[in-house]
């Protein structure tokens, strides 16, 4: 390993770390007051903003991944260290893309004129937007730990296994019951 692999390697990490706290910060949950009971349909343009900054970052952590897998940095030991960290970082940053978009189809069924079959109620999408604003922050603070700490200080199998997301907990059947779980389609 070179000093000019180290040096490119510190400053890609330091821009990545960079950019996932910006983007975070652009992460902030609808605002509901005392005359408000939840988000308000303006704000959907904020969490649509706020996905496109999340598929933003994601989108250059591949393009970061695909650039230098070609390059001669995936040969060092330290270039793979930093793909595997860019790796991780990817799963988190698509895991709270995948929790806003959550949250977008939640705000859009809380302000539907009429219920539609199968859609969830005003309540359950209300929760269903701030758990999957939480779920978002979460998982991007998760990307910037997989940027910001090596991975050298984890113990082989001991890294933590990730938590399987919303949606695949609630598709689990329940272990203890004998009968199928009925679900909304």
């Amino acid at each position: 390993m070179s000093l000019t692999d180290d040096a490119f390697i510190d400053a890609r990490l330091a821009f990545w770390t960079r950019h996932m706290k910006e983007t975070a910060a652009r992460l902030r949950p609808a605002q509901t007051g005392p005359e408000q009971t939840g988000p308000e349909p303006a704000d959907l343009g904020t969490l649509l903003d706020q996905l496109v900054a999340v598929h933003n970052l994601s989108s250059g952590l591949v393009a970061d991944l695909r650039q230098s897998a070609d390059g001669s940095l995936a040969t060092t030991d330290a270039g793979r260290d930093y793909l595997a960290r860019l790796g991780i970082a990817l799963a988190h940053s698509n895991r709270a893309a995948t929790h806003l978009s959550t949250a977008v189809s939640g705000l859009a069924d809380a302000h539907r004129p009429g219920p539609r079959p199968g859609t969830a109620a005003p309540a359950e999408s209300q929760l269903g937007v701030m758990l999957g604003h939480d779920a978002a922050l979460r998982s991007l603070r998760r990307a910037l730990d997989a940027v910001t700490s090596p991975l050298a200080d984890a113990q082989p199998g001991t890294r933590t296994v990730p938590a399987p997301s919303v949606v695949e907990q609630h598709q689990r059947p329940a272990e203890t019951s004998t009968r199928p779980v009925r679900r909304r389609p």
